[in-house]
């Protein structure tokens, strides 16, 4: 009987999420066939046959010895075992209405800097509900408890069971279910996709992962992705494929070919420098590309940016590499994909051409640690949240949420300015974090909406009023950029060369998401890139790594007045992109003007532009070459990388 309620359960959940039965608008993997459902039912049967046998056993036992009277200990024992499935799927449930279908904890792991406290305070708001569950939880124990305690000697007591007898039993039942869960989601797309979103499908899986985890490499044959090779310790997922030796390493695309050319990246400027013309950089947190030139009401969001873009350029397709700010920060300023560049950051490049380097952060900027740093610290001025903990917008004050307001950087890049009295030329980096999940706090204006939406509600019912008052508060930003360059004109007594963008998109439940590095969209990852007064080359499609060295060769040149930037579109350019961390991303893109082709690691499917996810020996030769020439590129990157942490 609870097998069959966790099943119906599930099985209403999964069509209601995802039409697992009937399909529908962006629905894969689903029921085709009667033969499919009822694998699925038996499969789903057996699978929570196995867990909920193994607690229901336990549980009999254990009232057994306490002499519960039979009916009670029987109800209560199949409460307890459908209790952890209960609570898992509302988890899920409230976590999926928020982040999406794509939700990965690997990936909020990484993005909150692979800490649990950072995954407290990114998670504090849509927590309460769990809070809510769990302390239910509390209290439907302490209220079996008392039951037990009341009613243990009425009626006919629950007759004994040796424990091992019960424990036999549902051992054999477990297995039973683990084996035939094990070979349905290894032989059918479909079944693995409705299994492995069930609790009891997850909790076998994990023990299936284990248990086939024979080479003893970490990684079994349900794993996400899976073991390519269960008997070679060699060949598992992310490994690096070593060219021309026969194996395929990382079991994706075959062995990388021998005499394949390494992979590599430029280095810093090629000649001196002749311009010394001031230059602006501004870093926005999260900022969409679409908030760029957006109305409201009638009201322009970003006046200022506008007014930038039409003195200078604002090219369409400018990309992040990925959707976390500490990757995406490190791209920037090292001017490198895969971090294989020996040769400083942008701190570096106009410190030793003689600039005054000035950086204000609104971050904590230690958050990713050393490996991920910029140069912050040898700023002739560095400034970041740390300062002023105590005029936060932030709730925490753990390194991935500190944020102070923009009000507070303006304060600090005022106070600077007023008192610069050196004739250096100026690099100025201002980065604002205001338009950071929640997209409010209370020092915000209600510039093109009064639209406020407390963190708690902000969910998909709410998107409309979401979005306003995600704008309002980007339009908050642009006036305060706005602000400093008028300072940073007022002080220099020249127009300065301005260079603006986001770190990376944000996704207001477009294609059902929240947030940003879950998926490689538009949304997620696609940012403004603004450029005034300066004459500096940007190459459609443009990438953030690219930015140090346009920079540089900007800076090569000689200045002349009214030297404006230019944009140059090449149809046959694509950048890189990953989701997760680069050495162990759960997808990997090229991203040019005509689309994306995306490997996702996990399912081991590809996807060419807008149509179907497919598995790689399933395409044509010509879309074949693409995922081809995107898998070798990044094990080339990781042979680079390996090779460069090697000479360290």
């Amino acid at each position: 009987m609870g097998s069959v309620a966790a099943t119906v359960f599930d099985a209403v959940l999964l069509q209601y999420r995802r039409a697992y039965f009937t399909g529908g608008f962006l629905a894969t993997d689903y029921v085709t066939s009667p033969s499919q459902a009822l694998a699925f039912i038996c499969g789903s049967l057996l699978t929570d046959a196995a867990v909920i046998g193994v607690i229901v056993a336990c549980a009999l036992w254990l009232f057994g010895r306490l002499r519960v009277e039979r009916t009670l200990a029987c109800g209560l024992a199949l409460a307890l075992a459908l209790l952890p499935i209960v609570a898992i799927n509302f988890v899920e449930y409230e976590l999926l209405t928020y982040l999406g279908d794509a939700f990965d904890f690997r990936l909020l792991f990484d993005l909150a800097g692979r800490s649990p406290r950072e995954i407290l305070a990114v998670s504090s708001a849509h927590l309460m509900s769990v809070v809510a569950m769990s302390l239910a939880t509390v209290a439907a124990c302490a209220a079996v408890s008392w039951l037990i305690l009341r009613r243990r000697h009425r009626g006919t007591p629950l007759a004994r069971v040796p424990f091992w007898r019960g424990i036999g039993m549902a051992s054999a039942v477990l297995v039973t279910g683990l084996v035939v869960m094990t070979l349905l989601r290894s032989g059918s797309d479909v079944l693995d996709n409705g299994l492995r979103r069930k609790p009891t499908g997850q909790m076998l899986g994990t023990v299936a992962a284990a248990v086939t985890d024979v080479d003893r490499d970490g990684y079994g044959v349900l794993g996400r992705p899976p073991d390519p090779d269960l008997f070679d310790g060699r060949v598992r997922p992310y490994a690096l494929d070593v060219p021309g030796n026969g194996v395929d390493e990382d079991g994706v695309a075959g062995d990388l070919p021998a005499g394949i050319a390494a992979y590599q990246e430029t280095s810093a400027a090629s000649g001196a420098w002749q311009s010394n013309q001031d230059v602006v950089l501004i870093v926005l947190e999260s900022f969409r590309a679409d908030a760029r030139g957006a109305h409201l009401g009638g009201r322009p969001v970003t006046p200022v940016l506008d007014a930038l873009a039409a003195q200078g350029i604002a090219p369409p397709f400018a990309y992040s590499h990925n959707g976390y700010t500490i990757q995406s920060r490190r791209h920037i300023f090292s001017g490198s994909t895969a971090d294989v560049r020996s040769d400083g950051t942008l701190i570096d490049d106009f410190k030793e051409h003689g600039y005054q380097v000035a950086y204000f952060s609104a971050q904590d900027e230690s958050f990713g640690g050393p490996q991920e740093g910029v140069g912050f610290e040898r700023a002739d001025v560095a400034y970041d949240a740390r300062a002023d903990r105590g005029r936060r917008f932030s709730d925490f004050t753990t390194a991935g949420s500190l944020a102070v307001p923009l009000d507070v950087i303006e304060e600090r890049v005022g106070a600077f300015l007023d008192q610069r009295r050196t004739s250096q030329p100026l690099f100025l980096y201002v980065n604002f974090q205001d338009t950071h999940f929640p997209y409010h706090h209370r020092g915000i204006q209600p510039l093109v909406s009064d639209a406020i939406v407390p963190q708690g509600d902000i969910a998909p019912d709410h998107a409309d009023a979401v979005r306003a008052m995600y704008l309002n508060t980007a339009s908050n930003v642009d006036r305060a950029i706005g602000e400093i360059l008028s300072h940073v004109r007022r002080t220099l007594g020249r127009e300065p060369a301005v260079i603006v963008l986001s770190d990376h998109g944000e996704s207001l439940f477009d294609e059902g998401f929240l947030g940003h590095g879950y998926a490689l969209n538009d949304a997620q990852t696609r940012i403004p890139l603004v450029v005034a007064n300066f004459p500096m080359r940007v190459e459609e499609p443009f990438v953030e790594a690219d930015l140090r060295d346009a920079i540089n060769r900007a800076l090569e040149m000689p200045r002349t007045a009214g030297a404006k930037p230019v944009v140059v579109q090449d149809p046959a350019r694509t950048v890189f992109q990953y989701l997760g961390q680069i050495a162990r991303p759960a997808q990997i893109a090229f991203t040019g003007l005509s689309g994306r082709t995306i490997y996702d690691f996990r399912e081991r499917r590809v996807r060419i532009g807008s149509g179907a996810w497919r598995r790689p020996e399933e395409l044509a030769p010509p879309d074949y070459a693409r995922f081809l020439g995107l898998v070798q590129t990044w094990e080339r990157m990781m042979l680079a990388r390996n090779a460069a942490r090697i000479g360290e």
